[in-house]
């Protein structure tokens, strides 16, 4: 497993003059300047994003959609309610680090009218966790999977065929593919080329070593926050702690967004040690009033708030 884990973000920077705005609804009102105590990466009660999953038709249970995952998880205590057969130690990568951890097989897990069968599910406490499981990427591989957060549903389906025809509202942004993960393309922080990846099991976004190098070649101690994460395994790793002034995706734009900076795993397991790259996490993904996620067609669709559901701030536009 690739445990990607799980911003507000602030004024608006551009907007054509047709062009719906987004802001947060709901956002917890954090100051951007201002590191939280500790940032979880699944296990905010208020921003996760879940599913309800039944395993050999039992259920349902609460399951976090986490695209940073490669692995489906399952929660030590519900493993042990639903007695699954324990299977082999396995060496799992979490934000924090490797880990070996123990395994249960999953005879039958099961989502809306979605099957898989015999998934070997590592397994951690459900206290670091938030949650009975995470659904991973070996849930939603070829599919695609959308986030109402207008009415607070999601949706996993079948992925669309690339002619498919887009929705008049919908801003397209493409994507490559690397180990089950979605890389946008044409993505700029700040004017510097950076990986984006989509992880819904993460609240707040994390950047690495390279793009705080290139954010701050002329203003050193601008992230001088200091800001910790727990990751699933229980461990955790310091970073810093600031505001990303920019963020564009294709034809999208977003402003001031709060960043934590840390060495995470898979950065390295992604082969982005190097590369500038950034998580987006789950409440950069609340700026919109739905985001679709289609893993088959490697595309992106964002689907900004109408004018009506403007009030107050102004966090993301569609770019001139």
């Amino acid at each position: 497993m690739s445990g990607l884990r799980h911003t507000m973000m602030g004024l608006l920077v551009a907007v054509a003059p047709a062009a719906a705005l987004a802001q947060v609804a709901g956002t917890a009102s954090l100051d951007p300047a201002e590191p939280p105590a500790v940032v979880q990466t699944t296990n905010d009660p208020d921003n996760r994003v879940s599913i309800p999953i039944r395993i050999d038709d039992k259920g349902p249970y609460a399951f976090i959609v986490d695209t940073g995952s490669q692995r489906t998880v399952v929660s030590r205590e519900l493993a042990d309610r639903l007695a699954l057969v324990a299977d082999v130690q396995v060496r799992v990568l979490s934000m924090t680090g490797t880990t070996n951890v123990d395994t249960v097989t999953v005879p039958r897990l099961s989502f809306g009218t979605t099957y898989v069968n015999d998934i070997q599910a590592p397994v951690f406490s459900g206290e670091h966790l938030g949650a009975e499981g995470l659904l991973g990427l070996d849930g939603l591989q070829s599919k695609r999977l959308v986030l109402n957060f207008r009415t607070g549903r999601m949706e996993i389906g079948p992925t669309r065929h690339r002619k498919a025809k887009d929705e008049p509202d919908a801003i397209v942004v493409t994507a490559r593919s690397k180990l089950g993960q979605l890389i946008l393309l044409d993505s700029h922080a700040e004017g510097q080329r950076v990986n984006v990846i989509l992880d819904t099991g993460t609240e707040y976004s994390v950047g690495n070593a390279a793009l705080l190098k290139r954010l701050t070649r002329k203003q050193k101690g601008r992230f001088s926050g200091t800001a910790t994460m727990m990751s699933v395994s229980g461990h955790t790793i310091t970073g810093q702690w600031g505001v990303m002034r920019k963020l564009k995706m294709g034809n999208l734009t977003m402003t001031d967004v709060p960043i934590m900076f840390a060495d995470a795993a898979p950065f390295a397991e992604l082969g982005l040690s190097e590369k500038p790259a950034l998580l987006l996490g789950i409440n950069a993904l609340r700026a919109f009033q739905r985001v679709a996620i289609d893993f088959g067609a490697k595309r992106v669709d964002f689907l900004l708030p109408d004018q009506g559901a403007l009030s107050g701030q102004q966090l993301a536009a569609l770019n001139p």
